[in-house]
Formats: structure tokens, sequence, C-alpha cells
């Protein structure tokens, strides 16, 4: 027997649940694994289990009709490896994935490394910085627009377009709509200016525009792949690092545990990750009418991977709330998703923060936050603002 779906009426792109959304996915989880959102005419999975069978179950729950929670996003979304289903999924990652395999990033460390012990020193000379423009911003864009090696204007927009492809993964609200310019934009600038002979020589960009000029890759799929070295590389990590430092700032008695014990930085990145799950939820849709935890989801329906929920299921994660850098399953989190989608650069994002926790354990002895400022954006949970003030080693 097929149970009814329970609804709620919440709207999760409305600025005060974007503000606070946890409340929310509580109360959504409660209500079951299964829920139907009345506002946005789709379903959500809210529970662990089922955003985890949901991802990998990429036959029944596709990606090629798009994976942002509205029509219009989805539509404008198609084709690239996030919204592609095999073999043009398989195509495009195995593109894009070679830069990004555990080994090609794990040589990076000592460039990045130094990068971030730049940036730590920076904040500590100042005392008193903010946290997202100071502290998180600076790794990723250095680092990131160096190995995708754009022209100039590429580099300088790379944020811009980034929170922009965002904005679009959600609904087509005032941000969503905003957003449909600067990616027209960023589109233009791909198919005019990312040619070989104007691109970095050696970078990630410059690879692919080579591949699509030797024939080793579709012409058609070079702007894809370039695309998806751009839009997910930036906001997602200094989104994590944004969470890290509040949540730190919040619990100084985690900092002087972390101090003293720096190998867990790896595992404080993963919380941080964990706890902000910086892109808050991706959708599929039905190939199939099928059954989920008892209830029928018909052919066609768009489904939220509500990633964000998940990684606070009680179930999973003991006091999900809590900020807990000893966490020992915190490398089960979905926030890099699961399944043949699972985030490309999930290894350069760890590494980035990993480095960055190391610098600041051997440069700050204490410090405190300010009231934060939530970044509105529709899909990436992070701060705008967070004000610190640091206590350097004596």
């Amino acid at each position: 027997m097929t149970l009814k779906c329970p609804s709620d009426p919440v709207n999760l792109y409305d600025d005060a649940v974007i503000r606070n959304p946890w409340p929310h996915y509580a109360r959504l989880r409660d209500l079951g694994p299964v829920v139907w959102l009345e506002s946005l005419g789709n379903y959500a999975f809210t529970q662990y289990d089922t955003v985890r069978n949901g991802l990998r179950d990429h036959e029944t729950f596709v990606s090629s009709l798009g994976a942002a929670a509205d029509e219009y996003g989805c539509t404008h979304q198609r084709g690239n490896t996030v919204a592609s289903d095999q073999p043009r999924h398989t195509t495009l990652r195995n593109a894009i994935l070679p830069p990004l395999t555990m080994g090609n990033v794990a040589a990076l460390k000592p460039r990045i490394q130094a990068v971030a012990d730049e940036i730590v020193d920076a904040c500590v000379q100042k005392g008193q910085f903010e946290a997202i423009t100071d502290l998180a911003q600076p790794l990723p864009l250095t680092v990131v627009r160096e190995l995708i090696g754009l022209p100039d204007f590429g580099r300088e927009n790379m944020l811009k377009w980034a929170s922009a492809a965002f904005d679009m993964q959600g609904i087509q609200n005032a941000r969503g709509q905003a957003a449909r310019p600067v990616i027209a934009q960023m589109r233009e600038f791909i198919t005019k200016e990312t040619t070989p002979d104007k691109l970095k020589s050696g970078s990630w960009a410059h690879r692919i525009s080579e591949m699509a000029a030797s024939g080793d890759l579709d012409p058609e799929l070079a702007p894809f792949a370039i695309r998806d070295y751009i839009n997910p590389s930036l906001d997602t990590t200094i989104s994590a690092i944004g969470h890290f430092v509040y949540h730190i700032g919040s619990n100084p008695q985690i900092w002087d545990h972390l101090k003293a014990n720096p190998e867990l930085a790896l595992s404080a990145a993963h919380e941080a990750i964990r706890i902000g799950t910086p892109i808050r939820s991706f959708s599929r849709h039905t190939s199939k009418d099928v059954e989920v935890a008892g209830h029928l989801l018909p052919k066609g329906a768009r489904v939220m991977m509500l990633y964000a929920s998940a990684n606070r299921d009680e179930s999973v994660f003991p006091q999900a709330d809590h900020f807990d850098i000893e966490r020992r399953n915190v490398r089960r989190h979905l926030a890099f998703g699961a399944g043949i989608h699972m985030c490309a650069g999930m290894h350069l994002a760890l590494l980035e923060i990993e480095c960055l926790i190391r610098a600041m354990t051997q440069r700050i002895s204490a410090f405190e936050i300010g009231e934060p400022q939530v970044a509105m954006n529709n899909s990436i949970c992070a701060f705008a603002n967070l004000p610190v003030q640091i206590h350097t080693k004596v």
C-alpha cells in the first residue's frame, strides 16, 4: 500500500529561511524521508539514507533534465557535468578529472600551504580582519585562478560568475533572475575567449582547449568542461572556511584542542563542510514511477536532494548540530554528493581548507568572532561577513 506523502508549505528560498534554515530542515526530517514542498512543486528527500540512496541510483533519479529547483534553472544548466547522464557525463568527467585526482592535488600542497601561510600572516598583522574577504576568499581565488588559467577578464569575474550560477541553481526569484545576464556574460566569454592562444599554457582550461583542438574532446563539450572548472570551485570552499571560523570562534575550547592536535586539521575541515554543507541542495528527476519509503513518486517528478538536511540527521550524526572535530564518521557526510556525480574537486577543496587550518594553528593563539552576516544566495550556505579579533602566540 502506498502511503500519502506528507507536505509542507515552506519555501526554502525565502530570505528568512536562507538566514536560518536548520529548524526547517529538522521539521522536514520529522515529517518523514519524503516530503512534498507545496510552494515549490517539488518532492524533497530529507533524511540521510534517502538522500544517499537517491544520489547513488542515477538511473532512477536522473540529472540530464537539470539539477535546479525549477524548470527555468534546469533548462539553462542542462549539458554540464552536474546536469547530464551517461555517456555525456562520463565523457565530461573524464575530461575534467585528471588534474583533480588525489595524487595530482597532493603535488600542489607546497604551493597551497605557502599561499595559506601568507594569508594568515597578513591577517595576524592586522590583528582584526574580516573572515570572508581577508581569509576565506584569497586562498581559492589565488590557487584556483592560477590553475584554471583564464585571461584577465575571466580571472576577475570568476567569483561573480560562480555566485550567479548557484543563484540560478535555485528558483527564479529576484536572485535567480538577476543571475541570468551574469551567466550570459560568462558563457559568451568562454565561447570567445578560451582558445589555446589566450589561456595560460599548461593550465586546466588550456588543456581542455587543446583537447578540443586535437579532437580528443568534442569541441561542443569544451565550454561545458571549462564552466565546470569555474562554477563549483570557489564559493563552496569559501563557504566551508567561513563555517570553520564561525564554529571554532564560537567554541574556543575546540580551538585549544585543535592547536594542541594539528593532525586533526583534515577532520576539522570535513566537520566544517558537514555542518555548514556549502551546497544546500541539488535536484534530480524520476525516470519512471518509483516507490520511496512507501510513497509513490510519478515519472518526471523533480526531487530535491537536501544535502544540508541529511548532514544533520541525528540517526547518522549524533548531536548533529554540534561542531565536533573528532566525529568518527564525519567522512560519511554528503556535502560532496555521492555516486557518479560526487564532487570532482573534493580533494582540492579539502587540501585548501586543511592548509589554511594548519597555518592558523601555528600563528593564532585565540580569536573572537563578531556578529556574522549570512550571504543571500539561493544555493550556497555561507557568510557574507564575519568579523574576527585575533590574539597571536606570545
